[in-house]
């Protein structure tokens, strides 16, 4: 299938899968504001902060009313009220919101594993309620274990509880925080065994801590990933590259969205930000591109029921895919002056005849 454009951006998708129809009443639209928070405690997750986990085995995402697939998973939590709804959200603190939270923890099975964690340095930590980022994310160690990880935290009290794309609404903040835990959780499981430390960081698992607010402990879920060592290359200016290192760029990030595809995991946002580059030459042999943030996925064997991987001998041709463009986000790293006619040419030049992947349509090897 070609590509035709993404349409709705991420940020509103996450809006639609993870805010229930509760969310949305009758009431006259009016800009909503968060109310002051004299209970919330700072952000723990700072260098030298030491905690415990246990490893969980989260419950299958829950991708909401508007996604294409109702889960049964997401149907039960409606049932249970787990998401109150725009009434309830306007009239209670983010405090109050995940004290009562804690009374219907998110059902993870217990693995039996625990860890004695000690954060090493914060990535991206904060509690700005402009910060785009809901997750808390750290570099710790294990202890007992020489490797350094990342986690990313899903902390609900440290998500902005003004919606960032209806200002009119409070962000459910229980429900974003905990459809990002189980979205990753079940990304990085499906992917880890075919791709985990080549093309995504090495998956260490999804755990649970445990933090005190008010009178109570809440649980907040975590995962553990590879630290990799490497360049955002939203932080590379194509300017300063030549052709052949942009087109370098751009051929490992399109084999690697379609490699992630034939696992059976559709990223949503590939995109300079969420791509970490081995290094600033992209001519060197050992470069590599590696994909991070996978909250913005859909997973075929939860749609589908199976990856295309366990049917298809291969996986689909980047000229069928790309045809006519790259990934939206990645036109950027396009050569100087190209449109879609050195485009689709270099795309068949590339990979017309690659065994590597399915064949190519006869259309396109001859428009």
């Amino acid at each position: 299938m070609y590509r035709q454009g993404f349409g709705l951006s991420p940020a509103v998708r996450s809006r639609l899968r993870f805010v229930p129809r509760a969310s949305f009443s009758n009431s006259a639209v009016c800009r909503w504001q968060a109310p002051p928070e004299p209970d919330k405690p700072p952000v723990p997750y700072k260098k030298g902060f030491q905690f415990q986990a246990r490893r969980v085995k989260p419950p299958p995402p829950f991708l909401g009313e508007h996604s294409k697939v109702r889960t049964k998973f997401f149907a039960d939590f409606l049932k249970q009220a787990r998401f109150p709804g725009r009434d309830f959200l306007q009239t209670t603190t983010l405090v109050d919101y995940c004290v009562s939270a804690a009374s219907k923890p998110l059902p993870c099975e217990d693995l039996g594993e625990t860890a004695a964690l000690k954060v090493l340095r914060e990535l991206s930590v904060g509690d700005s309620p402009w910060r785009v980022r809901g997750s808390q994310v750290v570099t710790c160690k294990r202890r007992g274990h020489k490797e350094a990880l990342v986690a990313k935290i899903y902390d609900p009290l440290y998500y902005p509880f003004a919606d960032p794309d209806f200002s009119y609404i409070p962000n459910d903040v229980i429900a974003s925080a905990e459809g990002d835990f189980t979205l990753e959780s079940a990304a990085y499981a499906q992917l880890d065994k075919r791709l985990g430390g080549s093309l995504i960081p090495k998956f260490h698992g999804s755990w649970l801590l445990e933090l005190p607010l008010k009178r109570i402990n809440r649980p907040v879920g975590f995962i553990l990933i590879e630290y990799l060592k490497g360049v955002h290359l939203k932080n590379l200016n194509p300017k300063l590259y030549t052709q052949q290192e942009r087109l370098r760029v751009l051929e490992l990030c399109m084999e690697a969205e379609i490699e992630l595809r034939f696992a059976g995991v559709i990223h949503d946002d590939i995109a300079p930000r969420n791509i970490i580059c081995s290094g600033r030459y992209f001519l060197a042999r050992d470069f590599q591109v590696k994909i991070i943030d996978f909250n913005f996925v859909e997973i075929l064997p939860l749609l589908e029921g199976k990856a295309p991987y366990e049917s298809e001998p291969l996986p689909e041709s980047p000229v069928e895919l790309f045809w006519n463009s790259p990934s939206d986000e990645l036109v950027v790293w396009l050569p100087e002056g190209w449109g879609k006619s050195e485009w689709n040419r270099w795309l068949k030049e590339m990979w017309g005849t690659s065994t590597r992947f399915m064949p190519v349509p006869e259309d396109l090897l001859h428009e």
